[in-house]
């Protein structure tokens, strides 16, 4: 089980307010009361559109909050905007209010008017209050936005007061000071503000997915109960399937409906908080899944975790991946280029119109016979591998030749003989330069940077990998670009989000190798 999910974590920390240089504070006005909305606002550098991620601020936050997903917005180069939306969760402007889902959809607009944003790629995303507001903007906000992530999301503010009264938690106060002008509970206004008792547009939301993630041990470990996610979702397939709202009534139907949630399921969860078929559910990255649902555009995934938002959240997000790029390209690279999930796979799903060769394999080297076997020393076998590839392309020629290679030149067996390993990068390419193939199809060669290694908590074989890499990668820029090979520097880009992409800080997941895949698809689109 879990344990490290428990602890304290750096998005629910509101006085955080430490952001990067490249984030620029900007001022909105609101177009319902005029009020000076503030933001924190990162537009992509990317000449193609991108993109637009609404992150929205905890419940105790405001926009200055500092956001952990901000360093994987600089890593994905992202257009991001992080609103205020009337601030912390304790005035009646605040708190689902009719104006702050305004500023949410303000936010938005000053977005796609001040960044090179794809006004189809919207999406949003919240955890704690800020799940709240997710599942509020869900309901309320007019913009076609493509997906709401909600985690860990509060979804009935008359429950949570009780709740938090309950638990003797501050933000039964917050929810007093924001519903009640008279420190009464009111609970007619806390139930309008709720996204569980309000109107589900199903029309406007039929092409948005919906996804609501919680932590099984939320409500012990946090402040909020499973129950808010569950019920949100039993609530809003029960309108789609049976047009059905009220959820006494959706409840009596899911003890015979799978694509609900019956309520001994929700009694098992809460009391067991596991589930021995846990097996049957497709992990969420390194986290146990005790319960997955989906009907249609709406999701529900409870996993081993409390309070709180996966790392990996916006490696969920289904932004637009695919192109229409049609293009002959061959691929030479090392385990990360050749696993399943790796970085050429990722190419050939976001670039289906295009023949790619892969000649990749695991343990490749530049020019070092690694475990051994000389058939992984590209220097060595370079010819061989050119004129193979070429006889799996006929008579086409290629379009482009992309390498990333330089992972397993600085393992540790080979720590001692680095000095080796520029001089076998620079025969290298220029071997590649010179093959009869390259001169015949004249394309565009490629260099990826290979991506960076964890520098704790490795294998040994790997241990020191990183600093030595690190020292690589200026000259493998420096030989690449005198070769006349366009660089492509996924390293410094993935720094700040490898750990948590790669359990074993090698070999990123899927998501992670999707960012490698997204850089490259960057470069081609400009051809």
């Amino acid at each position: 089980m879990t344990t490290a999910a428990q602890n304290p974590h750096q998005w629910d920390d509101a006085k955080s307010r430490d952001w990067p240089t490249e984030f620029k504070e900007v001022e909105i006005s609101s177009s319902a009361d005029e009020e000076i909305q503030k933001a924190y606002l990162y537009s992509s550098q990317s000449q193609i559109p991108k993109p637009l991620i609404v992150s929205l601020h905890t419940w105790s936050g405001d926009y200055q909050q500092k956001d952990p997903l901000a360093k994987e917005i600089l890593a994905r180069d992202w257009n991001y905007i992080h609103p205020d939306f009337r601030g912390p969760n304790n005035t009646p402007q605040s708190t689902g209010s009719e104006l702050a889902i305004n500023d949410i959809e303000d936010a938005i607009n000053y977005a796609l008017k001040n960044t090179n944003s794809d006004p189809e790629d919207v999406h949003i995303i919240g955890v704690s209050g800020g799940g709240f507001a997710t599942l509020a903007a869900f309901l309320n906000v007019e913009y076609p936005v493509k997906s709401f992530s909600a985690w860990a999301p509060i979804s009935d503010l008359e429950a949570w007061y009780w709740e938090s009264v309950g638990r003797k938690q501050k933000y039964a106060g917050d929810i007093l000071k924001a519903v009640s002008i008279d420190s009464v509970f009111n609970k007619a206004e806390a139930l309008r503000r709720s996204p569980l008792s309000q109107d589900f547009p199903v029309k406007l939301r039929k092409d948005a997915e919906l996804y609501i993630y919680e932590g099984v041990h939320d409500g012990y470990t946090g402040s909020v109960p499973v129950t808010h996610s569950i019920n949100m979702y039993n609530r809003l397939v029960g309108e789609l399937k049976y047009g059905v709202s009220n959820l006494d009534t959706i409840m009596q139907m899911a003890a015979k409906d799978s694509d609900l949630v019956a309520r001994k399921e929700i009694i098992d969860l809460v009391t067991k908080r596991y589930n021995p078929q846990f097996e049957k559910n497709v992990p969420l990255f390194d986290r146990e899944v005790y319960l997955h649902r989906d009907y249609q555009n709406i999701h529900l995934t409870i996993f081993d975790g409390g309070h709180e938002q996966l790392p990996q959240a916006l490696g969920l997000i289904p932004y637009k991946k695919n192109t229409f790029l049609d293009f002959n390209i061959l691929t030479l690279g090392d385990s990360n280029g050749e696993i399943q999930w790796g970085w050429v796979n990722q190419l050939r799903k976001m670039m289906p119109e295009s023949e790619i060769v892969n000649i990749s394999r695991s343990g490749r080297t530049i020019g070092f016979d690694n475990l051994g076997r000389t058939e992984l020393n590209a220097l060595s076998h370079i010819n061989e591998f050119m004129d193979q590839a070429r006889e799996q392309m006929g008579n086409q020629k290629y379009d482009f030749v992309i390498i990333c290679l330089g992972t397993n030149d600085t393992k540790k067996v080979f720590a001692g003989r680095q000095n080796e390993v520029v001089v076998n990068f620079e025969k290298l390419f220029w071997r590649i330069k010179k093959h009869s193939m390259v001169k015949q199809s004249n394309p565009r060669l490629i260099f990826v940077t290979p991506p960076p290694m964890r520098t704790t908590n490795i294998l040994d074989k790997y241990k020191g990998g990183n600093e030595r890499l690190n020292k690589l990668i200026p000259q493998f820029k420096s030989v690449a670009g005198r070769k006349g090979f366009q660089v492509i520097d996924v390293y410094h880009p993935l720094l700040g989000v490898l750990d948590y992409y790669a359990m074993d800080g090698i070999h990123m997941a899927a998501e992670g190798q999707q960012i490698v895949a997204s850089y490259i698809v960057d470069y081609l689109k400009k051809y």
